[in-house]
């Protein structure tokens, strides 16, 4: 079957064209991740306080996803996924040549926004670019070949830190973006949403970026403010108010950036929210995990990259899986996922002090929660209109991976506020009780979804 999606040479560069896209933020994200204590050291500061380099990177790709995906709707697919990958490869540039921990920071948030382009319309252009019988494995072919770099992330990061420098995980972006505009050269063809006019919805483009913004920095800086002081409540309340008010906005437009109707599909808002729940796990997890091998296990960036392999290596076999599930019931599949990957987190959690029982749990834990936000994004492509396909992976991934920068802002203003003592008992106890957290509420969302989670007779 998958040969039967790649026979035309022009189709198969337009997978590879859009695959290697998804595949170097995959792969940045993994490696910068395994890659942070060696940068934090750099620049004589904490793994933690540095954890803007993360979080700041995802509040800005979480802020623009609906963005980007509506203006390449808008004003042709093709052109924007040439400025995407030229701004995600410009801003690698500049992160890799940082002075120092601010310069980075900019350079990263930069480098989240050029992503946040790069990532919906990828998966738009493989959506408009085949058959819509063949939307769906054409869709999972591409996260199953990006997946690549998850597997391989903590290892090139973990390598390229401990043989070169930190800023090479960064630097490595160049030449993969190069393929990307060589390839889309010849297999991108331009298209757009022709159903709607070119004018652009600036009233919500601005406030969903000021939400997601404003909340994100409430949730992050909780710890340093205090999690009860006026200034973060005030923060995440004003953000929560925001999407309210975006919400009421944009039932109002005209042209709305974000197509409301697309939530009245109930298997459409579920499987986002359980792609979510999975998301907060899997990078909550990864970023839990490459502290406790590096800090409390003393391993280096290479060793610790080899040891992420099993966790990375799960999720890269969730993404390879994704695309071919589509003859069994969504809900089910999603149960099956959130069940092994949060059972898989506890057991993470548990064996923290025990080095080879917590690698062997974290290859179903990977694979799990994995699978969980790989199966979302496919399956959510299914049951959208084409022409709205942009748009729609801009809703799915801006809650994925809004939520999982807010994950991580939460896991690390946990660690601050708990193992302030800096001992590697406390801190590795604090640790394992976060991943337990994360693997509980995976559990907890199974019974969720298997009764909301179930296709309508008129959607079937």
């Amino acid at each position: 079957m998958a040969e039967s999606l790649t026979r035309e040479p022009k189709l198969r560069s337009l997978i590879l064209a859009a695959a290697l896209a998804i595949f170097a933020i995959n792969l940045d994200f993994f490696a910068v991740q395994a890659a942070l204590p060696a940068t934090a050291a750099d620049f004589n500061t904490t793994t933690t306080a540095l954890q803007w380099v993360i979080s700041g990177y995802m509040l800005a790709l979480a802020s623009f996803l609906i963005v980007g995906g509506r203006l390449a709707d808008l004003l042709g697919r093709r052109t924007w996924l040439f400025i995407g990958a030229a701004v995600f490869a410009g801003a690698s540039l500049l992160g890799g040549l940082a002075t120092g921990p601010e310069l980075l920071i900019a350079a990263r948030i930069i480098q989240g926004a050029g992503a946040a382009v790069l990532m919906p319309v990828s998966v738009a252009v493989v959506t408009n670019g085949f058959p819509k019988a063949q939307t769906q494995r054409a869709v999972g072919m591409v996260f199953g070949i990006a997946a690549i770099g998850q597997a391989l992330g903590p290892l090139i990061g973990g390598g390229l830190t401990q043989l070169l420098s930190w800023r090479w995980v960064l630097l490595i972006n160049l030449p993969i973006a190069v393929f990307v505009v060589a390839f889309a050269r010849t297999s991108v063809v331009q298209s757009r949403d022709e159903t709607a006019s070119r004018s652009i919805d600036w009233a919500g483009l601005c406030m969903i970026i000021a939400s997601v913004a404003v909340f994100t920095i409430g949730i992050d800086q909780g710890a340093s403010w205090g999690w009860v002081s006026p200034l973060t409540l005030g923060f995440i309340v004003v953000g929560i108010f925001g999407f309210v008010a975006f919400a009421f906005v944009e039932r109002s437009s005209k042209q709305p950036l974000v197509d409301l109707q697309l939530f009245r599909i109930r298997e459409f808002t579920v499987m986002i929210l359980a792609g979510a729940v999975g998301n907060v796990g899997a990078t909550a997890i990864i970023f839990l995990a490459v502290i406790y091998l590096q800090t409390v296990e003393g391993l280096s960036p290479l060793v610790s990259g080899v040891a992420l392999i099993a966790f990375s290596g799960g999720v890269t076999l969730a993404a390879q899986l994704s695309g071919r599930l589509e003859r069994f019931q969504s809900w089910a599949v999603m149960d099956l996922a959130m069940l092994l990957g949060g059972l898989g987190a506890i057991g993470m959690g548990l064996s923290v002090g025990n080095l080879e029982l917590f690698l062997a749990f974290s290859l179903p834990a990977g694979a799990g929660l994995g699978l969980c936000w790989s199966f979302a994004s496919v399956v959510t492509q299914a049951v959208v209109p084409a022409e709205k396909a942009g748009a729609a992976s801009g809703v799915v991934l801006t809650v994925l991976i809004g939520l999982g920068g807010v994950g991580i802002a939460v896991a690390s203003a946990i660690i601050v506020t708990h193992s302030t003592d800096q001992s590697t008992e406390v801190l590795s106890n604090v640790l394992g009780d976060v991943m337990i957290g994360v693997g509980l509420m995976a559990v907890l969302f199974v019974p969720v979804v298997a009764l909301l989670g179930r296709r309508s007779p008129a959607s079937a």
